[in-house]
C-alpha cells in the first residue's frame, strides 16, 4: 500500500512538472525585460530610432530563411514572427502565411505564377546613350 501512495504521489508530481511546460508567449505591449524574462537573452538586438528588434536562435534558420524576431516600438512589443513552435505570439503577426516547400519550388503563390516586372533603364544609362549618339 505504501509502495502505491508513492507511485501515485511521483505520477502526480509527474503530471504537474509536464503541465508546467507551456510554450511561452509574448504579448502586444510587454517591455523588453518581459520578453527576455519569458524567452531568455536574445541572440542579436538590433535598434533603430524607437523600434527594437530581438532575434532568436529558433533552429531552423536555413529551412525558414530567418530567426525568431520580436518588435518592439518604444520598449512595448509591437509585433513578432516566429517560425519555432516553441514560441508563441497573442496578437497579430505580420508574417506572411507559409507556403509548402513544393509551392515555394515553383515559384507560386496561390497557384498563378511569380512574375516580375521588366527592369527600367538606368538615368545614367541613357545619360551615356545621349553622349555617344551623334
Amino acid at each position: 500500500m505504501r509502495y502505491i501512495k508513492a507511485w501515485m504521489a511521483l505520477t502526480a508530481l509527474a503530471a504537474l512538472s509536464v503541465g508546467a511546460q507551456t510554450v511561452p508567449t509574448i504579448e502586444p505591449g510587454m517591455s523588453q525585460a518581459q520578453v527576455v524574462e519569458r524567452l531568455g537573452q536574445p541572440s542579436a538586438v538590433r535598434t533603430y530610432g524607437s523600434f527594437t528588434y530581438l532575434l532568436y536562435k529558433n533552429g531552423c534558420e536555413k529551412r525558414c530563411g530567418m530567426n525568431d524576431l520580436v518588435v518592439l516600438d518604444s520598449d512595448k512589443v509591437v509585433d513578432a514572427v516566429f517560425r519555432s513552435s516553441a514560441r508563441k505570439y497573442a496578437g497579430t503577426s505580420s508574417s506572411p502565411r507559409a507556403i509548402p516547400a513544393e509551392e515555394a519550388r515553383r515559384g507560386t503563390a496561390g497557384g498563378a505564377p511569380l512574375t516580375t516586372p521588366p527592369p527600367k533603364p538606368d538615368a545614367d544609362d541613357q545619360t551615356s546613350q545621349r553622349k555617344t549618339q551623334p
